[in-house]
């Protein structure tokens, strides 16, 4: 099942979930991961769509992965939603790794965005010189 990114059914782990599967197309099989971290597929793929039960326990699951998949555990916390995050996001990194527009649709909201930051480089130009 494809979820979209603007789908109500995410949870807050969707991004560490979404990283674990990016991983795991590089490195090994679901089954390897659960038979290496202990962890069920059931209580992984939860990770996409469920709020977690027992923070603790969540904790736990989402480290005993990441220490498999080699994630940063503090990066790992913060996909999980568990710890807080940065707040900045790399727009441009976001677009072009979204799968909801198409290699031209991209390249226009690219362009757009760097007409936006070439209007704030003006913009600051002139306060710093007032």
């Amino acid at each position: 099942m494809v979820v979209n990114a603007r789908d109500p059914r995410r949870g807050p782990a969707y991004p560490f979930w979404e990283r674990v599967q990016a991983e795991l197309a590089h490195q090994m099989s679901l089954n390897e991961l659960v038979r290496r971290s202990g962890v069920t597929a059931t209580v992984i793929d939860s990770m996409r769509t469920s709020p977690p039960r027992n923070r603790s326990t969540r904790e736990k699951n989402v480290l005993a992965v990441a220490t498999v998949l080699g994630i940063d555990p503090d990066e790992a916390r913060q996909l999980a939603g568990l710890i807080p995050g940065e707040s900045k996001v790399d727009v441009r990194d976001a677009i072009y790794r979204s799968g909801d527009y198409n290699d031209d649709e991209k390249k226009a909201i690219i362009g757009l965005l760097d007409v936006l930051d070439a209007s704030k480089r003006s913009s600051r130009r002139v306060e710093d010189s007032a």
